[in-house]
């Protein structure tokens, strides 16, 4: 069976080339925990905590511009002069692609610095990608922290579930493969919202 192309593998191959610190964090992270297709949830974006310096951050947008994303704000396009104010502020950052791909680029995430998720964060190898992703009780206790109407229902329903699954699997599923819906009606979020 040839696996499908997965974008987010190449993203971060980039990034671990550039020497862009991230922890992979929220759904995405909570994904790579999972022992099954069947056992992934579906999300709409791709959550990835940046270490929250200027440099860090210039090189992640520099490296997504150059896969063909745009940047922008809950409030539209990234202006350059904007920058530095986004990145003291911790607010977030989203990248877009025309077909749909969307990361959401987070410089602050719920509970947790970057250094205390990066500090124990484990690696996930993906076709040989090496992917630096969040410890998972950690990434629910952020959840649970945010204490957004869409998390707790997520812990509700699930967090038994994943707490059993606390080492990520070496195996990993393509993002193409079938999900399990985790927010059934939740409506897409703004870009400022934190995990």
């Amino acid at each position: 069976m040839k696996l499908l192309h997965d974008p987010y593998r190449a993203i971060l191959h980039r990034f671990n080339q550039r020497g862009i610190r991230y922890v992979v964090v929220g759904m995405a992270g909570i994904n790579y925990y999972a022992t099954s297709p069947a056992d992934t949830f579906a999300t709409l974006d791709y959550d990835v905590l940046l270490d929250p310096t200027i440099s860090n951050v210039e090189r992640a947008l520099h490296s997504l511009r150059v896969l063909g994303f745009t940047i922008g704000t809950s409030k539209g396009a990234l202006r350059p002069s904007d920058l530095r104010m986004m990145v003291r502020q911790r607010r977030t950052l989203v990248a877009t692609t025309p077909n749909g791909l969307m990361i959401d680029l987070l410089l602050r995430v719920s509970g947790y610095t970057f250094a205390e998720l990066a500090e124990d964060a484990v690696t996930v190898s993906v076709r040989g990608v090496p992917i630096r992703v969040g410890k998972l009780h950690k990434l629910l206790r952020s959840k649970q922290v945010a204490g957004r109407e869409k998390d707790r229902q997520f812990l509700a329903r699930y967090a038994a579930l994943l707490c059993s699954a606390e080492s990520p699997s070496s195996k990993k599923i393509p993002r193409s493969s079938r999900r399990r819906q985790a927010h059934p009606r939740s409506a897409p979020r703004s870009a400022s919202h934190d995990r």
